[in-house]
């Protein structure tokens, strides 16, 4: 491994040696497209033209707007309510209800077609 990184350092160094004029030509190329870029970034990074928006009050409405088919959370509830490790008693009482057999009927075959829809979209 150590003959092969000496047979090319030697063979960079014979180049540079026997071409030194396009060596220098090419380096300096290179030093002032750096400086060219870094000069453009400094100086005219400032100046990115900002897309001409419309003032409100030439919008004009169309069509009634409609909201997304997606379902969202719309309360911030969700975001910003702390929940404790354990429901109070008064939670309890407000919260959960015992499910009666029709509710359980029902949940059973929502989950049903979810996986059904699932199952079927599957390769």
């Amino acid at each position: 491994m150590m003959d092969l990184f000496d047979n090319v350092q030697e063979r960079i160094r014979s180049f540079v040696e026997e071409n030194s004029r396009l060596t220098a030509t090419v380096i300096g190329l290179f030093v002032l497209l750096v400086v060219g870029g870094l000069f453009a970034l400094v100086f005219g990074g400032g100046r990115i033209r900002k897309q001409n928006a419309l003032p409100a009050e030439n919008f004009i409405k169309r069509e009634e707007f409609f909201p997304p088919r997606q379902a969202s959370m719309t309360d911030d509830y969700y975001f910003s309510r702390v929940t404790g490790e354990k429901w109070s008693n008064e939670e309890r009482d407000r919260w959960f209800t015992i499910p009666d057999e029709s509710n359980l009927h029902k949940l059973g075959e929502a989950n049903d077609a979810i996986s059904d829809a699932i199952l079927e979209a599957a390769p």
